[in-house]
């Protein structure tokens, strides 16, 4: 068992439905979770794909056939299912999601007092399906008179609007906000929340589909190209959600996407106004525009590995540091809210600042540094991703031989120059894809790392995609 089954991956379990993730491995997961907290009451839900209410059942059955407390939820967003866990009633839960993943992937999270598991929790769940699998005993049944009904939890989301409303304490002021839900399990939450802020809501791909009809679920800018062209009409706010309801994307008044990292940077600054100086918690894929926009304020910037926010943030805390403020592009976090992605609160957080300064995102972001950056995957065999990786990397390396620099090496590779610009390649670890970040404060910088990107995109063709 030295290598492990390497189950999980950057954000939980990926993969194609019936392939990677089956009712099987549902199983094995739930009641390995199950085996780990046989005294907790364990939540289950899931988001809106095809696939996803069976396997939601396959882990209810899992974990009740094992002995344990099952609370289920049904289709709900991880905001929601992650904030049940801070009940001691039910603090750990299964949420059967891709995210954004295509519609014919699924995967699954496993939560824990309002965060997703740690590398090392993982490792157990591992470990304890390795030994499973040895002695041939897959499914575990517990006696009969020692099975527990099942309950429902019917107001996960009244839970969840009425925290956030409390917490948040503000009034809106009737103006229009154009949510994109993505036909996923935000469309019967996001509305709900903002209307009852005081905003006029406007939806658009909020029926509920697991096909994303709408668009692909990831909320990038060539996704985005309806919530653009309406927010440019309207001369109104648009956001963007992904598939599980964690990610967000900003459409600004003037139809424009708001570049991810500046948008990180605003809520940093946020959270400095509102907390006070502390540690800012950075995945290795992000961008120097946050550094820049905290520095003088009491930022101070930690960089870690990409699904791993939620364990660096909690081990400062632990270490009885003070974290005010965590993000992936796409996925910010408020330690003092909870220790989850939560897209939505992030931008009411935001709203609340503008209705409270009477301003407009246009005109806030005005004082965020502007970079010109650009994210890149490429699809390769899965057979030959590492391979290709290596080379990939070793060209990197080559290129930036005679370059002053520093070099991050805890999640791929990148390299930071003096001037700003940054570049980070990487292996995905939840798609058969090659991933280059790249970054510089001016066109003429821009243009020179790009050329390196285009010749290290020619050694990926080359080796076959």
């Amino acid at each position: 068992m030295d290598k492990g089954l390497n189950l999980f991956g950057t954000a939980g379990i990926r993969g194609p439905y019936g392939i990677k993730v089956t009712a099987e491995l549902v199983f094995e997961v739930s009641q390995a979770v199950t085996k780990l907290y046989p005294s907790k009451g364990i939540v289950v839900g899931h988001d809106a794909r095809t696939s996803s209410e069976s396997l939601g059942q396959c882990a209810k059955a899992a974990i009740s056939l094992a002995g344990g407390k099952v609370y289920f939820t049904g289709l709900c967003t991880f905001p929601v299912i992650a904030n049940l866990t801070l009940d001691i009633n039910h603090s750990v839960a299964i949420y059967i999601t891709a995210s954004h993943n295509p519609p014919q992937d699924n995967g699954i999270k496993v939560l824990r007092n309002g965060r997703e598991f740690t590398k090392e929790e993982q490792n157990q769940i591992e470990e304890l399906i390795e030994i499973r699998r040895e002695e041939g005993k897959l499914i575990q049944h517990e006696q009969w008179d020692n099975l527990i009904p099942q309950k429902e939890i019917e107001e996960a989301n009244e839970r969840y609007i009425k925290r956030i409303m409390n917490d948040l304490d503000f009034k809106g002021d009737g103006r229009k906000i154009i949510l994109d839900c993505a036909n996923g399990p935000m469309s019967s939450l996001a509305p709900i929340l903002l209307t009852q802020f005081g905003f006029q809501a406007v939806t658009i791909n909020s029926h509920i589909d697991g096909h994303f009809p709408g668009r692909l679920a990831e909320p990038s800018p060539q996704n985005l190209s309806v919530l653009i062209g309406l927010c440019k009409k309207e001369k109104a706010l648009g956001v963007a959600f992904d598939g599980d309801g964690d990610r967000i994307a900003l459409i600004n008044e003037k139809g424009e996407f708001v570049e991810l990292s500046r948008t990180n940077a605003l809520l940093a600054i946020f959270a400095i106004e509102k907390y006070g100086p502390g540690k800012i918690v950075l995945s290795i894929d992000s961008s120097t525009t946050i550094d820049k926009a905290v520095e003088g304020l009491g930022g101070i910037i930690v960089r870690t590995q990409l699904g791993e926010l939620h364990g660096k943030v909690k081990e400062i805390i632990e270490n009885k540091e003070k974290v005010v403020f965590a993000a992936e592009p796409w996925k910010p976090i408020f330690p003092n809210w909870g220790l989850w992605i939560d897209g939505l609160y992030a931008f009411s957080k935001l709203l609340k600042v503008i209705i409270k300064r009477k301003t407009t995102v246009s005109e806030i972001m005005d004082d965020i540094p502007k970079h010109i950056a650009e994210r890149k995957a490429f699809l390769v065999n899965e057979e030959r991703a590492v391979i290709i990786y290596e080379k990939c990397q070793q060209a990197l390396k080559e290129f930036m031989e005679n370059e002053e620099k520093r070099v991050l090496t805890i999640d791929g590779l990148r390299y930071d120059l003096k001037d700003g610009t940054w570049i980070l390649i990487r292996k995905s670890g939840t798609e058969p894809k090659i991933r280059i970040y790249y970054e510089s404060p001016t066109q003429e910088r821009f243009d020179w790392i790009e050329n390196i990107v285009k010749q290290i995109e020619s050694i990926i063709k080359n080796e076959g995609i």
